[in-house]
């Protein structure tokens, strides 16, 4: 039997438990964040354009000055996430530890299942406005011009310009849609409509076989993939692919085969889509005599939070299909 005496020695096992239920979450998503620690409840995010060209300097001229632009600005505010359950005093007066590890395992894939699924949904529902999460809340999905993070006309401060992250068409990841991604990031424009460089270095899907396989071809093939030819494959070494299981489901979790398709081209390492964390995901285990106990039913309390959030500030990063 688990006694009162043994606790302090139960909870670091439990503590190891959990951890090992939040690691066999997959966190791939997180690469597409530029994640940080804040102990602040509000933070305001603003993007500030470059100078883009130095200007020619005449002799015995004045140095030219340069004209930073103000872009948008994005507003982040902490909320939390949380699951409590009990571990129950006939769990631990028949030593019923399997139970217990089940249950403190699930407790952390919890928590690090559902701060993937928020950070993943930003791009699944990316091509509207706003969703309806799973607890009913209205989120929203816009980046600081408020559009749509993948829109065909996002605006810029400086003039009336503007630019797509929209694949045309939206096809299915294949040669033509790929070129016609990347064509889109030789478009982009800075807050004063200047050209900007932004190379993508990233292939982003779901785990739909057929589009994973697909990419995999592109990447890895020797000869010319979409064709019989044997002419050299370009897009080999170009790209990496990053997969994301919970794209394609619903606001819920549940499996949605009509985003399976879905697919985006991301330049990687910026710090536009921003992800603050003033808890990070942990095991709650209150000391005994204090919260621990139910006196009615002699159950010990067990709870995981995390409290962050996130957004995206500018798009330019990345583009998107929402194939079918």
């Amino acid at each position: 039997m688990i006694l009162t005496s043994q606790f302090n020695d139960f909870v670091k096992n439990a503590k190891v438990t959990w951890r090992k239920g939040y690691d066999r979450v997959d966190r791939s998503v997180m690469e597409l964040w530029d994640t940080t620690d804040t102990d602040m409840y509000t933070t305001e995010h603003s993007h500030i354009d470059g100078y883009t060209y130095a200007k020619r300097k005449q002799e015995g001229g004045a140095t030219p000055r340069g004209n930073i632009k103000q872009g948008y600005s994005l507003i982040l505010q902490q909320a939390t996430i949380a699951l409590e359950d009990e571990i129950t005093w006939e769990m631990r007066k028949f030593d019923k530890y399997r139970e217990i590890n089940k249950l403190l395992m699930a407790m952390g894939e919890a928590a690090a299942q559902r701060m993937c699924l928020d950070l993943t949904h930003m791009f699944t529902f990316g091509f509207s406005s706003s969703y309806v999460n799973m607890d009913g809340e209205t989120v929203s999905t816009v980046t600081g011009d408020g559009l749509s993070l993948f829109n065909a006309s996002h605006s810029i401060t400086g003039n009336s310009s503007v630019f797509s992250n929209i694949v045309p068409g939206t096809p299915r990841f294949g040669k033509a849609g790929l070129e016609a991604a990347e064509l889109l990031f030789t478009r982009m424009v800075n807050m004063s409509g200047v050209k900007i460089v932004v190379r993508p270095d990233t292939i982003i899907t779901s785990d739909d076989p057929e589009t994973v396989n697909t990419v995999r071809e592109f990447l890895n093939s020797t000869g010319y993939p979409d064709s019989a030819e044997n002419g050299q494959n370009t897009y080999k070494g170009k790209y990496r692919h990053i997969i994301l299981p919970l794209l394609a489901t619903t606001n819920a979790g549940a499996v949605d085969t009509t985003k399976s398709k879905f697919w985006y081209l991301a330049a990687l390492g910026h710090t536009d889509a921003v992800c603050e964390i003033s808890e990070r995901p942990h095991l709650n285990m209150p000391s005994p005599g204090l919260n621990l106990e139910n006196e009615e039913t002699r159950d010990w309390k067990t709870q995981t939070f995390a409290t962050y959030d996130y957004g995206i500030l500018d798009p330019k990063w990345i583009v998107g299909s929402n194939a079918v």
